[in-house]
């Protein structure tokens, strides 16, 4: 019989898988997208102080994000679902909202967009916001639903989606 994985075992995953979307996301997509607007001539569209303040929304994402990820972590298990908490998460910042994890990847990409000021790559925060609610979210709450049952109903009637508020008590 195995051992269940030890905490640091789930945060090394959890920022493993972290680093791999953020590297797709925030560096190939934004790659990809730049020779895209190289063979259609678009040109770069910077927007006033869009610099400073796009290092600002990335740096600030990108540290929610990691404290997303010891929450997660701490739950016994990573953001992916064949590797999914075997508790569910309501502490940290799951508490305010809950998906924090989705919320903190459309900031970073809004980051990257300003910084870049790549007009295709402005496409790319309202996307993945779309991608996440209508395609991701419902098969991962049908999941939580079966996997966590009357506690994930209580978490999501009492946590918002997509916009934070001051904690209540979760029912149990």
């Amino acid at each position: 019989m195995s051992r269940p994985a030890s905490p640091r075992r789930h945060l090394a995953k959890t920022f493993g898988w972290m680093l791999v979307v953020w590297f797709l996301a925030l560096v190939a997509l934004p790659v990809v997208l730049r020779f895209v607007e190289l063979l259609l001539g678009i040109e770069r569209h910077l927007l006033p102080g869009g610099r400073v303040l796009g290092v600002v929304v990335l740096v600030a994402a990108s540290a929610a994000g990691i404290r997303c990820a010891v929450a997660m972590a701490r739950g016994e298990g990573t953001p992916v679902p064949f590797d999914a908490a075997a508790r569910l998460v309501v502490e940290g910042p799951y508490r305010w909202v809950r998906n924090p994890m989705a919320i903190c990847g459309v900031g970073q990409t809004v980051g990257v967009a300003l910084l870049l000021g790549r007009p295709l790559y402005y496409l790319v925060p309202p996307a993945g916001a779309l991608l996440w609610q209508f395609v991701i979210r419902p098969s991962e709450e049908r999941f939580l639903a079966q996997r966590f049952g009357a506690e994930y109903a209580g978490y999501r009637r009492t946590v918002p989606l997509w916009i934070p508020r001051r904690p209540r008590r979760v029912p149990r």
